[in-house]
């Protein structure tokens, strides 16, 4: 299946550069990949897009560079029926009382905005508590 790619912005410390971060089926999985002229193309594949996302973050955050897509903001988290049924390509904005709207994952954001993978995991983690907490009073 053909897939789709996008113009995207990378950023390390102060350095910003373009990149450009596509995304595919490949049977019943999804791969990502992301080129630029500042690091060799990374291509991962797994069983929903956000999580062949993470992947590839996985190889470029332990060199300092962070993707600048919306799929990761802090604030943004896919539940396990979003990743079933939608290949993980949307995502929840998550706030502290409430599950938000649904984003694009490969959707361009600021440089400024985005975090690691750990980072955003162990957010989504304590603000769904937080949902959770606030849902049982």
């Amino acid at each position: 299946m053909t897939g789709r790619s996008l113009e995207i912005a990378v950023r390390r410390g102060e350095e910003t550069v373009p990149a450009t971060i596509g995304w595919r089926r490949e049977g019943w999985r999804y791969a990502v990949t992301i080129s630029s002229a500042r690091f060799d193309t990374i291509d991962e594949i797994a069983d929903d897009a956000f999580e062949a996302l993470c992947r590839v973050r996985g190889h470029l955050e332990p060199l300092g560079w962070r993707i600048s897509v919306v799929g990761a903001q802090m604030d943004v988290w896919p539940s396990g029926m979003v990743r079933d049924q939608g290949g993980g390509l949307r995502a929840y904005r998550v706030g502290t009382d409430r599950i938000g709207d649904l984003v694009d994952v490969f959707e361009p954001a600021d440089p400024e905005t985005v975090t690691t993978v750990e980072a955003q995991r162990a957010e989504a983690d304590r603000r769904f508590e937080l949902i959770r907490n606030a849902d049982a009073h």
